[in-house]
Protein backbone atom coordinates (compact mmCIF):
# COMPACT_ATOMS: atom_id res chain seq x y z
CA UNK A 1 0.00 0.00 0.00
CA UNK A 2 1.19 3.47 -0.59
CA UNK A 3 1.20 6.17 2.24
CA UNK A 4 0.37 9.23 0.48
CA UNK A 5 -2.97 10.84 -0.65
CA UNK A 6 -5.70 8.22 -0.96
CA UNK A 7 -6.15 9.76 -4.06
CA UNK A 8 -4.76 7.87 -7.61
CA UNK A 9 -2.52 10.35 -9.02
CA UNK A 10 -2.31 11.02 -12.92
CA UNK A 11 0.65 10.42 -14.86
CA UNK A 12 -0.06 13.64 -17.19
CA UNK A 13 3.28 16.21 -17.19
CA UNK A 14 1.36 18.59 -17.54
CA UNK A 15 1.54 21.56 -15.45
CA UNK A 16 -0.94 22.27 -12.63
CA UNK A 17 -2.43 25.57 -12.23
CA UNK A 18 -2.07 26.85 -8.63
CA UNK A 19 -4.30 28.76 -6.21
CA UNK A 20 -3.03 31.41 -4.95
CA UNK A 21 0.22 33.50 -5.53
CA UNK A 22 3.39 32.77 -4.70
CA UNK A 23 6.74 34.45 -4.63
CA UNK A 24 9.96 32.54 -6.84
CA UNK A 25 12.66 34.29 -4.67
CA UNK A 26 14.81 32.03 -3.32
CA UNK A 27 15.80 32.38 0.24
CA UNK A 28 18.53 30.77 1.85
CA UNK A 29 18.12 29.88 5.70
CA UNK A 30 21.11 30.33 8.04
CA UNK A 31 19.69 27.98 10.80
CA UNK A 32 21.78 27.85 13.85
CA UNK A 33 22.33 24.19 15.23
CA UNK A 34 20.84 23.93 18.68
CA UNK A 35 20.25 21.28 20.58
CA UNK A 36 16.54 21.77 21.63
CA UNK A 37 15.36 22.17 18.03
CA UNK A 38 12.36 20.76 16.13
CA UNK A 39 13.74 18.03 13.60
CA UNK A 40 11.91 18.72 10.64
CA UNK A 41 11.62 16.15 7.46
CA UNK A 42 9.88 15.89 4.55
CA UNK A 43 9.12 12.51 2.78
CA UNK A 44 8.81 12.67 -0.87
CA UNK A 45 7.04 9.45 -2.27
CA UNK A 46 8.99 8.64 -5.89
CA UNK A 47 5.70 6.93 -7.27
CA UNK A 48 6.24 4.68 -10.00
CA UNK A 49 4.94 5.66 -13.62
CA UNK A 50 3.64 2.62 -14.87
CA UNK A 51 5.74 1.47 -18.05
CA UNK A 52 8.94 3.73 -17.53
CA UNK A 53 11.43 1.25 -16.82
CA UNK A 54 10.71 0.51 -21.03
CA UNK A 55 10.00 3.97 -21.50
CA UNK A 56 13.30 6.54 -21.49
CA UNK A 57 11.11 9.78 -22.33
CA UNK A 58 8.17 9.05 -20.02
CA UNK A 59 10.94 8.03 -17.18
CA UNK A 60 13.24 11.42 -18.33
CA UNK A 61 9.92 13.51 -17.65
CA UNK A 62 9.22 11.70 -14.23
CA UNK A 63 12.74 12.46 -13.38
CA UNK A 64 12.58 16.35 -14.47
CA UNK A 65 9.51 16.30 -11.51
CA UNK A 66 11.45 14.81 -8.96
CA UNK A 67 14.56 16.90 -9.83
CA UNK A 68 12.94 20.16 -9.82
CA UNK A 69 11.79 19.48 -6.52
CA UNK A 70 14.84 18.53 -4.93
CA UNK A 71 16.29 21.90 -6.34
CA UNK A 72 13.58 23.93 -4.98
CA UNK A 73 14.06 22.37 -1.49
CA UNK A 74 17.75 22.71 -1.70
CA UNK A 75 17.14 26.60 -2.73
CA UNK A 76 15.55 26.78 0.33
CA UNK A 77 17.71 25.23 2.58
CA UNK A 78 15.77 22.08 3.08
CA UNK A 79 16.87 18.57 3.27
CA UNK A 80 14.31 15.99 1.77
CA UNK A 81 13.98 11.94 1.87
CA UNK A 82 13.46 10.94 -1.42
CA UNK A 83 11.53 7.33 -1.52
CA UNK A 84 12.15 5.74 -4.57
CA UNK A 85 9.36 3.24 -5.85
CA UNK A 86 10.74 -0.49 -7.69
CA UNK A 87 8.99 0.91 -11.26
CA UNK A 88 11.37 3.97 -10.23
CA UNK A 89 15.01 2.71 -8.98
CA UNK A 90 15.15 0.29 -11.60
CA UNK A 91 14.69 2.81 -15.20
CA UNK A 92 18.34 2.80 -16.99
CA UNK A 93 18.28 6.72 -15.80
CA UNK A 94 17.80 5.87 -12.08
CA UNK A 95 21.72 6.27 -11.42
CA UNK A 96 22.19 9.70 -12.27
CA UNK A 97 19.24 10.80 -10.54
CA UNK A 98 20.60 9.57 -7.26
CA UNK A 99 23.91 11.01 -7.96
CA UNK A 100 21.71 14.66 -8.38
CA UNK A 101 20.26 13.98 -5.10
CA UNK A 102 22.71 13.36 -2.94
CA UNK A 103 24.48 16.19 -4.31
CA UNK A 104 22.53 18.29 -3.35
CA UNK A 105 22.06 16.84 -0.11
CA UNK A 106 19.22 14.78 0.39
CA UNK A 107 18.52 11.52 1.28
CA UNK A 108 17.35 8.60 -0.68
CA UNK A 109 15.04 5.87 0.36
CA UNK A 110 12.39 3.34 -0.22
CA UNK A 111 8.76 3.96 -1.42
CA UNK A 112 7.84 0.04 -1.04
CA UNK A 113 3.93 0.65 -1.68
CA UNK A 114 3.53 -3.46 -0.34
CA UNK A 115 2.03 -5.68 2.41
CA UNK A 116 -1.55 -4.54 1.34
CA UNK A 117 -3.07 -7.42 -0.51
CA UNK A 118 -4.21 -10.20 1.86
CA UNK A 119 -1.93 -11.33 4.76
CA UNK A 120 1.54 -11.92 3.62
CA UNK A 121 4.25 -14.14 5.92
CA UNK A 122 7.20 -12.76 7.35
CA UNK A 123 9.23 -14.75 4.81
CA UNK A 124 7.38 -13.25 2.10
CA UNK A 125 7.09 -9.67 2.96
CA UNK A 126 10.82 -9.81 4.52
CA UNK A 127 11.69 -11.02 0.83
CA UNK A 128 10.04 -8.15 -1.07
CA UNK A 129 11.46 -5.46 1.50
CA UNK A 130 14.58 -7.12 0.74
CA UNK A 131 14.80 -6.75 -2.88
CA UNK A 132 13.57 -3.24 -2.89
CA UNK A 133 16.70 -2.82 -0.41
CA UNK A 134 19.14 -4.21 -2.95
CA UNK A 135 17.59 -1.96 -5.84
CA UNK A 136 18.15 1.12 -4.20
CA UNK A 137 21.72 -0.21 -2.88
CA UNK A 138 22.64 -0.90 -6.51
CA UNK A 139 22.14 2.88 -6.92
CA UNK A 140 25.14 3.91 -4.53
CA UNK A 141 22.78 3.99 -1.61
CA UNK A 142 22.25 1.82 1.66
CA UNK A 143 18.86 2.84 2.78
CA UNK A 144 17.83 3.10 6.00
CA UNK A 145 13.91 4.26 5.44
CA UNK A 146 11.18 2.28 4.27
CA UNK A 147 7.30 3.95 3.77
CA UNK A 148 4.60 2.31 2.35
CA UNK A 149 4.43 -0.78 4.14
CA UNK A 150 1.66 -0.63 6.29
CA UNK A 151 0.09 -4.35 6.29
CA UNK A 152 -2.44 -7.33 8.16
CA UNK A 153 0.88 -9.26 7.82
CA UNK A 154 4.04 -8.47 10.14
CA UNK A 155 5.17 -5.23 8.66
CA UNK A 156 7.43 -4.17 11.19
CA UNK A 157 9.41 -7.68 11.38
CA UNK A 158 9.35 -7.76 7.68
CA UNK A 159 10.99 -4.41 7.83
CA UNK A 160 13.80 -5.21 10.13
CA UNK A 161 14.41 -8.26 8.54
CA UNK A 162 15.40 -6.50 5.70
CA UNK A 163 17.93 -4.20 6.98
CA UNK A 164 15.61 -1.06 7.80
CA UNK A 165 15.78 1.12 10.74
CA UNK A 166 13.01 3.61 10.39
CA UNK A 167 9.30 3.68 8.94
CA UNK A 168 7.42 6.50 7.76
CA UNK A 169 3.60 7.08 6.23
CA UNK A 170 1.61 5.13 9.25
CA UNK A 171 -2.08 5.59 8.40
CA UNK A 172 -4.99 3.64 9.59
CA UNK A 173 -4.94 0.32 7.38
CA UNK A 174 -1.45 -0.17 9.77
CA UNK A 175 -3.69 -0.90 12.52
CA UNK A 176 -5.25 -4.14 10.81
CA UNK A 177 -1.70 -5.36 11.83
CA UNK A 178 -2.44 -5.11 15.83
CA UNK A 179 -3.92 -7.72 18.37
CA UNK A 180 -7.43 -7.03 18.75
CA UNK A 181 -6.81 -5.79 22.81
CA UNK A 182 -4.54 -2.74 20.71
CA UNK A 183 -7.07 -1.92 18.46
CA UNK A 184 -8.13 1.71 19.08
CA UNK A 185 -11.70 2.31 21.15
CA UNK A 186 -14.40 2.01 18.61
CA UNK A 187 -12.32 1.06 16.03
CA UNK A 188 -13.82 -1.61 13.78
CA UNK A 189 -11.37 -3.48 11.65
CA UNK A 190 -14.62 -4.69 9.38
CA UNK A 191 -14.51 -1.09 8.53
CA UNK A 192 -10.57 -1.69 6.82
CA UNK A 193 -10.90 -3.92 4.38
CA UNK A 194 -8.24 -2.43 2.19
CA UNK A 195 -5.33 0.66 2.31
CA UNK A 196 -7.25 2.49 -0.46
CA UNK A 197 -10.04 2.56 1.74
CA UNK A 198 -9.04 3.08 4.88
CA UNK A 199 -5.74 5.43 4.05
CA UNK A 200 -6.28 8.37 6.75
CA UNK A 201 -4.78 9.67 9.62
CA UNK A 202 -4.20 7.13 12.46
CA UNK A 203 -5.60 10.06 14.50
CA UNK A 204 -2.94 9.81 17.29
CA UNK A 205 -2.53 12.80 19.91
CA UNK A 206 -0.70 14.89 19.17
CA UNK A 207 1.98 14.21 20.98
CA UNK A 208 2.55 10.94 19.46
CA UNK A 209 2.46 12.35 16.17
CA UNK A 210 5.49 14.21 17.02
CA UNK A 211 7.45 12.16 19.15
CA UNK A 212 8.91 8.88 17.51
CA UNK A 213 9.35 4.98 19.26
CA UNK A 214 10.87 2.00 18.64
CA UNK A 215 8.93 -1.31 18.18
CA UNK A 216 9.70 -4.94 17.20
CA UNK A 217 6.40 -6.37 16.58
CA UNK A 218 3.53 -5.57 14.29
CA UNK A 219 0.84 -7.07 16.89
CA UNK A 220 1.55 -4.31 19.25
CA UNK A 221 3.56 -1.27 17.32
CA UNK A 222 1.45 0.96 19.16
CA UNK A 223 3.29 0.17 22.21
CA UNK A 224 6.73 2.10 22.17
CA UNK A 225 9.88 -0.60 23.19
CA UNK A 226 12.94 0.82 24.09
CA UNK A 227 14.76 -1.85 22.78
CA UNK A 228 12.58 -2.53 19.66
CA UNK A 229 14.46 -2.32 16.09
CA UNK A 230 12.40 -0.41 13.75
CA UNK A 231 12.01 3.65 14.73
CA UNK A 232 8.04 4.54 13.40
CA UNK A 233 7.91 8.50 12.75
CA UNK A 234 4.33 9.48 12.49
CA UNK A 235 3.92 13.46 11.83
CA UNK A 236 1.50 14.26 10.05
CA UNK A 237 0.62 10.91 8.04
CA UNK A 238 -2.08 10.33 6.08
CA UNK A 239 -2.49 12.87 3.81
CA UNK A 240 0.14 14.46 1.40
CA UNK A 241 1.37 18.36 1.67
CA UNK A 242 -1.34 19.38 -1.01
CA UNK A 243 -4.18 18.37 0.94
CA UNK A 244 -3.73 19.91 4.15
CA UNK A 245 -5.54 22.91 3.48
CA UNK A 246 -8.59 20.82 1.89
CA UNK A 247 -11.41 19.30 4.74
CA UNK A 248 -13.18 17.02 1.82
CA UNK A 249 -11.24 15.93 -0.87
CA UNK A 250 -12.91 15.73 -4.77
CA UNK A 251 -12.58 12.68 -6.39
CA UNK A 252 -10.45 14.80 -8.77
CA UNK A 253 -8.19 14.59 -6.09
CA UNK A 254 -6.47 17.97 -3.77
CA UNK A 255 -5.00 20.77 -5.45
CA UNK A 256 -1.96 23.22 -4.84
CA UNK A 257 -2.86 25.75 -3.05
CA UNK A 258 -1.55 28.69 -1.32
CA UNK A 259 -3.28 27.76 2.24
CA UNK A 260 -1.49 24.47 1.74
CA UNK A 261 1.54 26.37 2.39
CA UNK A 262 -0.06 28.66 5.14
CA UNK A 263 -1.67 25.42 7.09
CA UNK A 264 1.84 23.72 6.65
CA UNK A 265 3.52 26.64 8.57
CA UNK A 266 0.97 26.34 11.06
CA UNK A 267 1.59 23.06 11.96
CA UNK A 268 5.09 23.19 12.10
CA UNK A 269 4.47 25.83 14.52
CA UNK A 270 2.26 23.95 16.90
CA UNK A 271 5.17 20.83 16.86
CA UNK A 272 7.59 23.52 17.90
CA UNK A 273 5.96 24.68 20.46
CA UNK A 274 4.96 21.78 22.00
CA UNK A 275 8.80 20.53 21.51
CA UNK A 276 9.46 23.61 23.35
CA UNK A 277 6.81 22.98 26.06
CA UNK A 278 8.62 19.12 26.42
CA UNK A 279 11.04 18.05 28.37
CA UNK A 280 11.36 14.72 25.94
CA UNK A 281 14.37 13.97 24.41
CA UNK A 282 12.73 12.56 21.66
CA UNK A 283 10.40 15.18 21.20
CA UNK A 284 9.64 16.20 18.13
CA UNK A 285 9.82 15.60 14.76
CA UNK A 286 7.83 16.86 12.28
CA UNK A 287 7.12 14.81 9.10
CA UNK A 288 5.01 15.05 6.33
CA UNK A 289 4.84 13.98 2.89
CA UNK A 290 4.98 14.48 -0.88
CA UNK A 291 3.77 12.76 -3.59
CA UNK A 292 5.30 12.70 -6.86
CA UNK A 293 3.06 11.81 -8.91
CA UNK A 294 2.22 14.68 -10.59
CA UNK A 295 4.14 17.74 -10.32
CA UNK A 296 3.91 20.88 -8.10
CA UNK A 297 3.83 23.89 -9.51
CA UNK A 298 6.90 25.98 -10.46
CA UNK A 299 8.06 27.76 -7.48
CA UNK A 300 5.55 25.63 -4.64
CA UNK A 301 8.49 23.74 -2.87
CA UNK A 302 10.29 26.72 -2.66
CA UNK A 303 7.80 28.79 -1.06
CA UNK A 304 6.66 25.64 1.44
CA UNK A 305 10.23 25.48 2.27
CA UNK A 306 10.56 29.41 2.83
CA UNK A 307 7.51 29.35 4.45
CA UNK A 308 8.94 27.77 7.81
CA UNK A 309 11.81 30.41 7.75
CA UNK A 310 10.33 32.22 10.98
CA UNK A 311 10.88 28.73 12.72
CA UNK A 312 14.62 28.04 11.01
CA UNK A 313 16.17 31.01 11.28
CA UNK A 314 15.56 31.41 14.64
CA UNK A 315 17.30 27.78 15.68
CA UNK A 316 14.13 26.85 16.69
CA UNK A 317 13.70 24.28 13.89
CA UNK A 318 16.25 22.25 11.81
CA UNK A 319 16.05 20.08 8.36
CA UNK A 320 17.46 16.90 9.14
CA UNK A 321 17.95 13.31 7.17
CA UNK A 322 16.17 10.30 8.17
CA UNK A 323 20.32 9.05 9.31
CA UNK A 324 20.54 12.07 11.43
CA UNK A 325 16.97 11.88 13.05
CA UNK A 326 17.73 7.77 13.81
CA UNK A 327 21.17 9.26 15.59
CA UNK A 328 19.00 11.31 17.40
CA UNK A 329 16.95 8.82 18.68
CA UNK A 330 19.42 6.59 19.35
CA UNK A 331 21.28 9.73 21.26
CA UNK A 332 24.28 9.85 18.92
CA UNK A 333 23.56 13.09 18.02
Amino acid sequence: MGCSSPTTFSTNEGEIPLEGNLSSIPTVFASEQTDEATYITMSVHVEGWVGEKRDSEKFDRHAQIVLNVAREAYQGGAIFSFELSSEFATSDGAKAVVDELLSLGHAVEVHADTGGIGTPTLEEFGNKLTVKFKQVQDLGVTPILVSGICSRGPFVEAAIAAGYKVTTGIVEYCFTSLDPRYHPEGWDIEACPSPSECHGDPDFPLVKNATPWKSSDSSSWVLPNKDGNLLIIVGESGTTVKCLSEKVIEKTGCKYQIDDIEEYANLAETYVLLDEASDDSKCCVFSTTMSVGSPPPEGYVLSLVDSLSFLIDDGRAQWHSPWQIFQKMNGES
